[in-house]
């Protein structure tokens, strides 16, 4: 599947529901928001980039937390609703970008990679744990969590992607919190 064929098949989703995986009122999502925040390094959260920000649900809880949230998404229609959502929230910057090729540079404290990255074809996730590397080497912390379940329209698995951060960044891997339907993993750098 193309670049081009995915953002058509999100633009779709989002103009059908404004609230496609149920983000709002899902217990799984307000369980896996819960543990993917305590799982949040003790230090301070100054600059952070949320990879996939959808329609903003956990980038408000991210900025109650955080100096700065610079949220991302390549979806114009997610977007919209995210600024909806998020009006009034004054250390949020939502921003039109794909991961990884188009991510803004900066110098961050927390990167939040939250059930995106089973979507990123081969190349792609190569190029993504190649970036993810070089932050970690510049002291940032990485935490990405993933769904467990077999999908239709995903090219990987979210263990397949995990074992293989656990594996290319074990030097810095300092979570494992894996749960029966998601995998949660951070990295410190």
């Amino acid at each position: 599947m193309t670049v081009t064929t995915e953002v058509e098949r999100f633009e779709r989703l989002y103009r059908d529901s404004s609230d496609p995986w149920d983000y709002c009122t899902s217990a799984y999502e307000r369980d896996k928001y819960a543990a993917t925040l305590a799982a949040l390094p003790k230090r301070s959260h100054g600059l952070c980039l949320e990879v996939g920000c959808s329609i903003g649900v956990f980038t408000g809880l991210l900025a109650a937390r955080s100096e700065h949230v610079v949220a991302i998404d390549f979806s114009l229609s997610a977007l919209r609703l995210a600024r909806r959502r998020l009006q009034g929230v004054p250390n949020v910057d939502l921003l039109r970008a794909s991961f990884p090729e188009e991510t803004p540079p900066g110098s961050w404290d927390l990167i939040v990679c939250s059930e995106v990255l089973y979507y990123l074809p081969e190349p792609a996730l190569a190029e993504a744990v190649g970036w993810i590397r070089t932050q970690l080497a510049y002291g940032s912390s990485v935490l990405a969590v993933s769904w467990r379940g077999v999908g239709h329209e995903e090219p990987l698995f979210g263990d397949e992607v995990h074992d293989r951060l656990a594996m290319q960044l074990a030097r810095w891997h300092a979570l494992d919190a894996r749960q029966d339907g998601y995998r949660l993993d951070r990295f410190d750098g």
